[in-house]
């Protein structure tokens, strides 16, 4: 339902001892993921991270290398944190992009279509990102409403008088949720054509290559 953007980000050197030791952990990361070594780039990677946890490199690359390594669990939360320690738009767009697809994988939709409206805000010309939100309103919409497991009066009344809210799924929504995310999603389209028109016309890239 998505591609993860691969793309490996590039460290700055920096004056701090702290920072080029971690960005030191980061290149040799680089290096073992190039020859597809995943699993120790992504050892080095997490060093990295430890040193410096605001780290939005490490975290973003943390992220793909457990991704090619099957854990996308992991890979998910690697992504999350890369998002929310990104100063620019550009790598925050790209975790929130791939943390989307990440929840995809794990049929996490309703939290992945919040990943990839999260990325259209930052740049509405991803349009990998809007395909990908499509789809995984149309699965959802697939989806038969959960259902819940039927239980004799008694338990019913003494839950009812309890008064206690039940834990919400976060993987369901009711078909009448998902209608109208499919059409909040519609009324944005002119919207997001006319930036995408503007972003065009300044030739950006949504920087998705492989």
């Amino acid at each position: 339902m998505g591609k993860i953007i691969f793309t490996i980000l590039v460290i700055f050197l920096s004056k701090s001892v702290k920072s080029q030791e971690d960005q030191a952990l980061i290149g040799r990361g680089n290096e073992l993921y190039k020859k597809q070594q995943f699993e120790k780039a992504a050892e080095e990677y997490t060093k990295a991270s430890d040193i410096n946890a605001k780290n939005s490199t490490a975290g973003y690359n943390l992220g793909n290398a457990l991704y090619k390594s099957k854990k996308t669990e992991a890979a998910e939360k690697a992504y999350a944190a890369a998002a929310k320690n990104a100063k620019a738009a550009a790598p925050k767009s790209k975790a929130l992009y791939n943390k989307g697809v990440s929840l995809t994988r794990q049929n996490k939709l309703v939290e992945s279509i919040q990943a990839y409206k999260e990325t259209l805000r930052l740049n509405p010309v991803d349009e990998q990102a809007r395909e990908n939100l499509q789809k995984a309103l149309n699965e959802l919409k697939k989806q038969p409403p959960q259902q819940q497991p039927k239980q004799d009066k008694k338990k019913q009344n003494n839950q009812q008088n309890k008064k206690q809210p039940e834990p919400q799924n976060n993987s369901k929504l009711n078909k009448k949720q998902v209608e109208q995310m499919l059409n909040a999603l519609r009324q944005d389209e002119k919207k997001l054509q006319q930036n995408i028109q503007k972003k065009n016309s300044t030739g950006s890239s949504n920087g998705k290559d492989w």
